[in-house]
């Protein structure tokens, strides 16, 4: 009985391993395996795998202290049957690959070997996606997984060039004592590609740049380049005071701004054998000290797999006012960064007027700028969002100018946060923007303290800023509260997040990356034990009801102007936990504050309480055990008066910030002792006191949140409280990529799970849908809860118009803690074509790949369906089997030589494609791939195709489209056209055409000048021999896609033609021709037959008259 109990409390446990879909949140992830590239460091604590030209080999094991132990469970599984998979995954993409167990250097490992092509065939290089790898093993109830990247080292465009000559660690450390500040920018695309520069003093020249790419994980790993000289050869004679000042790698282009100029490298796509030349964009009329003040501002998104409306944009901003001989003080450019424009654009001759541009950014999804403003005149700090017009800011702005509260003194910046549409505003406070510059929430007041940088992590949505005096804040995109994470006392310092959210500390001489790994976006182990988040002053605590209550910050009356907000309840303690060191927790859900009442309190928080909080005991304060009277003394303060006069009930020195609380009446926070029967008090509530209250012993309570003896009560961050639950398996990636096509549409379903029982249920959905830009698709929500609270959301959405572009749809959990690792999902919606998507062929017969190799599959009669070309083949034309006509080579080697080649014509088309420069077939460098593709394009390649014997009839045209979604037949709207490509007849289609479809396939031939078919139910006759190659293309208008597909048949056994028909004309023409003959030589000859035989008719009569008489 007992056995069956535990084990229905360990399913109970384990039941949401099973949930379908994926589940986040579950827990900190925990690092149970050790992987490694062949050849590569093992001591990096988290997995970091790199792919090159060659085969990936991963090598795995189970991590343990204790080598031993690591070997003995490894042994364990191993004999169970059980090894782990490895599950590779970007925004589109996932696939499962599995290990083997092998030995290696007479060790026990878990072994993979995957083929490049098995990941990727692509090999050109291009803004490409960092993989996340996912190292996952189930072992009956049990799952084991552990995360990690995988960086494309061929494809990623800065790895292909040389920066400048590699310096080496003795002059690096040289340059330590005059760094004075450190920059890093990284790859949109692949956050472990980064780089990293010193910002010298006036004491030292020079650009000098640092390389990783496994995100600073090592200390020794980054690669140092000296970029003075390149710089140096532009700038010529103006070579004084050279640092680097602000830094941007975009996906395909690297931007530095130095004390000397900006700088922009060439497209990085195309990378050159010898090291990177600069170029520099001029501004005139801006010196050293201008470019010392500038700053860069850049919209991070990632355009792996870049479409025509994804385009890069750079601000540059100068700190100072502009002058009438100057066009502005901020310029912005799109790649390749060659022509520079003013931010804003103005006819007004005066500069007066003319607002400061802080900061501009370019919003991709909305197609706007957003200008960060401040009046020269009154001050003001205000957003403007303008629409791009030819890619130029209009003079009229979209929105009304959205203007900041005169507590906004000191703007500092903007960003959007990565991949979403999340825009921040910075500087002594934060905004947030969910609309693109329409409104904004405050989000944080730093007061007397500023934010002078901000850091991004698009995997776990963190947004750090770091203060002026070393302060480090957290929030989670989309999220209304943040927390503290703790202080750096470096004095040159920059923060960094890895591709997997890890937040790293990088100093001069120095990469800080934790002692410990405690999942993705962890920082404990950079800034130590989480920060206290209470404050120095007295709290009043306050019923609401059984489940609720407020607490209010206590203010003295001496307390300072300048340092009374010290003594105030703050945006961060929003979704913070409240807890005494006796017993108790609440969660605080709002803050408020208060203008001028009640006296005492300038601000208070609501809290649900978790745990009930300890009252005082008799013990500690006796005075417990009397009675007490409340009355008002005429001001703000209240006086407490004991009813019993027995020395061993008085209030005590100790009593003092303690409250006085029972529930239905206000609480009384304790000011000051009068005596041993009497006190001062101020109330929480003073407006439901109406008169003296009275209230008889042991039926008042204190609870003691003062300061008397040290503060016994904090504030800290509440363990993550919510299951967030994907359906979709492509959830397994958290940045997802959504392509929508012309009528198409995708739906998705998410479930909520409280993680933490509340007695107060969520007010309204725990989650928001926020669309970037709602004009571009139709986005419909439908969501209910469940019996057990859990919130259930369908999200359904479709192409709106026929338009190109992209949006963020981003879930937002707004009541979870920042603790979660997902807190906010942001999918990115294209209306566009998916470079997944395509339509191909349906064979008639499915022949395995083995057969393929082979060149032998045989049908059900003995029949080979398999045709192996000869070398150099080129089908027939119309004018003979002998006379091809056609320039494409099947099956080609420059070597062989080429037949059917004796006729003119002949010799005057046919061209190689991949064989052209080649002399002979291995240098055409031929993949598998291309040898079974039926593209023309690889038609050199192409050595086998589908055969079939004479007469090829009703053949089935069957067409289907795949995505990432999975396939479905084409059907209209998607009508297509045929042709067949080596320009051969004898072929002909028949199709059904339904009413329906009448009119549009009329229009379609009309505009297209060629026959358009229903692709449901098509058949294709062939009446001649050989290699037919025919491709089949969706038509324009029902898709952004391209869809086409080409399929090759091979007719043979063709039965020689009956000789009949030319026997019959060949005797013809012999007769004819000999009765012409005879004709003219008769006529030449005066011979006249028709006459003689008259005549001999003639005689012969007279002869037989004559007998007659004579007789």
């Amino acid at each position: 009985m007992e056995s069956s109990l535990i084990y229905i409390t360990i399913l109970l446990l384990n039941m949401f391993e099973f949930l379908p879909g994926i589940v986040f949140n579950k827990g900190k992830h925990q690092y149970h395996f050790t992987c490694y590239n062949e050849g590569s460091p093992t001591d990096i604590q988290i997995i970091k795998l790199f792919l090159s030209t060659d085969n990936l080999k991963v090598h795995c094991f189970f991590r343990s202290e204790n080598s031993d132990i690591s070997k003995a469970i490894l042994g364990i599984f191993t004999t169970g049957g059980i090894a782990p998979k490895m599950i590779v995954m970007n925004s589109t993409y996932n696939f499962d690959f599995h290990f083997n167990l092998s030995l290696f250097r007479n060790q026990l490992v878990w072994i993979i070997d995957i083929p490049r092509e098995n990941i990727t065939v692509n090999t050109d290089i291009a803004a490409v996606e960092q993989w996340i790898i996912k190292i996952t093993m189930h072992d009956g109830l049990n799952i084991y997984d552990t995360e990690g990247t995988l960086l494309d080292l061929v494809r990623e465009p800065v790895l292909q060039w040389s920066l400048g000559p590699i310096m080496n660690r003795t002059h690096i450390m040289e340059l330590y004592p005059h760094v004075i500040d450190i920059i890093v920018t990284k790859c949109p695309c692949a956050n472990d590609v980064a780089l990293l520069g010193f910002i010298l003093n006036s004491t030292y020249n020079g650009v000098y740049i640092g390389k990783t790419v496994s995100g600073f994980w090592k200390n020794n790993e980054t690669v140092w380049y000296d970029m003075t000289d390149m710089i140096y050869t532009v700038l010529k004679d103006e070579r004084k005071g050279l640092t680097v000042i602000d830094m941007t790698l975009t996906n395909h282009f690297l931007v530095i701004l130095t004390s000397l100029g900006l700088f922009v490298s060439p497209d990085l796509r195309y990378p050159s054998t010898s090291p990177i030349q600069l170029s520099r964009a001029d501004f005139c009329g801006f010196e050293r000290d201008d470019y010392m003040k500038g700053k860069l501002w850049y919209n991070e998104r990632c355009f792996a797999n870049t479409e025509s409306f994804e385009v890069d944009y750079i601000t540059i901003t100068f700190d100072r006012n502009r002058t009438l001989s100057e066009s502005s003080s901020c310029f912005y450019s799109k790649e390749p960064f060659l022509h520079w424009f003013p931010c804003l654009t103005s006819t007004s001759k005066t500069t007066k007027y003319l607002p400061y541009v802080i900061a501009f950014l370019i919003d991709n999804e909305s197609e706007t700028g957003i200008s960060l403003l401040r009046s020269q005149d009154t001050k003001n700090v205000f957003v403007s969002v303008s629409m791009l017009k030819e890619e130029k800011p209009s003079p009229r702005p979209k929105f009304p100018n959205f203007k900041f509260p005169a507590s906004f003194s000191h703007p500092v910046g903007m960003v959007f946060h990565p991949r979403s549409h999340f825009l921040y505003v910075y500087g002594d406070q934060v905004w947030l923007s969910m609309d693109g510059g329409n409104t904004f929430d405050l989000l944080c007041d730093f007061q007397s303290n500023y934010a002078r940088k901000s850091i991004h992590s698009f995997y776990t949505s963190d947004i750090s800023f770091i203060t002026e005096n070393g302060k480090i804040y957290r929030t989670k995109a989309g999220l209304t509260r943040y927390t503290k994470l703790g202080t750096i006392s470096d004095d040159v310092f920059t923060l960094y997040y890895d591709h997997l959210g890890y937040i790293h500390k990088l100093t001069p001489d120095d990469v800080n990356t934790g002692s410990s790994l405690q999942g993705s976006g962890t920082s404990g182990s950079i800034f130590g034990k989480p920060p206290d988040l209470g404050f120095e002053t007295a709290l009043a605590p306050q019923f609401v009801s059984s489940n609720e209550m407020l607490f209010f910050a206590f203010v003295p009356e001496n307390q300072s102007s300048s340092t009374v907000y010290q003594k105030h309840f703050q945006n961060i303690h929003a979704g913070k936990v409240i807890n005494y060191s006796k017993t108790g927790k609440a969660y605080i859900r709002k803050v408020f504050k208060h203008t001028s009442f009640p006296l005492g309190f300038d601000t208070s928080v609501v809290a649900e309480i978790l745990e009930p909080f300890g009252i005082e005991e008799i013990s500690d304060s006796p005075c417990l055990s009397s009675g007490l009277t409340i009355s008002s003394n005429g001001s703000r303060f209240y006086t407490l008066t004991l009813t019993s006069q027995n020395p061993r009930q008085a209030f005590k020195s100790t009593d003092v910030e303690k409250t006085v609380v029972k529930p239905g009446h206000s609480s009384f926070l304790i000011t000051e002792i009068i005596d041993s029967w009497n006190a001062l008090s101020i109330a929480t509530m003073p407006h439901t006191v109406k008169s003296t209250l009275r209230f008889a012993p042991n039926t008042w309570f204190l609870y003691n949140f003062g300061l008397k003896g040290g503060r016994n009560w904090n504030i800290h961050l509440r363990p993550c409280n919510y299951w967030f639950q994907a359906y979709d398996k492509n959830f397994l990636s958290l940045s997802l990529v959504e392509y929508i096509d012309v009528g198409n549409k995708a739906d998705f379903e998410f479930t909520v799970i409280p993680h933490v029982t509340s007695s107060m249920p969520v007010q309204g959905q725990p989650l928001s849908v926020i669309v970037g830009n709602p004009m571009l698709l139709e986005v419909k929500t439908e969501g209910h809860f469940d019996i057990n609270e859990n919130y259930h959301l369908k999200i359904d959405v479709g192409s709106k118009f026929s338009h190109k572009g992209s949006t963020s749809l981003a879930l937002v959990l707004w009541d979870a803690s920042t603790d979660c690792l997902v807190t906010t999902l942001v999918t990115t919606m294209k209306s566009s074509c998916s470079y997944l998507r395509t339509m191909h062929h349906v064979p008639d017969a499915d022949i395995p790949p083995e057969d393929w190799v082979s060149g032998v599959h045989e049908d059900s009669l003995g029949f080979n369906m398999i045709k192996t070309l000869p070398v150099n083949y080129r089908p027939p034309s119309n004018m003979g089997i002998s006379i091809p006509l056609t320039d494409n080579f099947y099956h080609a080697d420059p070597s062989k030589p080429i037949p059917r080649n004796l006729f003119q014509k002949s010799k005057e088309t046919g061209k190689y494609k991949q064989c052209a420069n080649a002399t002979r077939r291995e240098m055409c460098n031929c993949t598998e791939h291309q040898k079974g593709s039926h593209a023309v394009a690889f038609s050199d390649c192409k050595e086998k195709v589908h055969r079939f014997r004479f007469p090829v009839t009703q053949y089935p045209v069957l067409l289907e489209i795949l995505n990432e979604r999975g396939r479905f037949s084409v059907e209209p709207p998607y009508l297509v056209t045929v042709t067949e490509v080596n320009m051969r007849k004898n072929w002909e289609l028949k199709q059904t055409v339904p009413e329906s479809v009448k009119k549009l396939k009329t229009y379609l031939e009309s505009r297209l000048k060629t026959p358009v078919y229903n692709p449901l139910g098509l058949n294709l006759s062939i009446r001649g021999s050989e290699l037919f190659h025919f491709r089949v293309s969706v038509v324009p208008g029902v898709s952004f896609c391209d869809l086409a597909d080409e399929f090759q048949i091979y007719v043979d056994e063709v039965p020689l033609p009956f000789p009949g028909h030319a026997l019959i004309a060949v005797g013809t023409s012999v007769v004819l021709g000999g009765l012409i003959f005879t004709s003219f030589f008769l006529q030449m000859r005066n011979i006249h037959p028709c006459r003689a035989l008259r005549r001999v008719i003639r005689g012969h009569t007279a002869n037989h008259s004559a007998i007659s008489i004579n007789s």
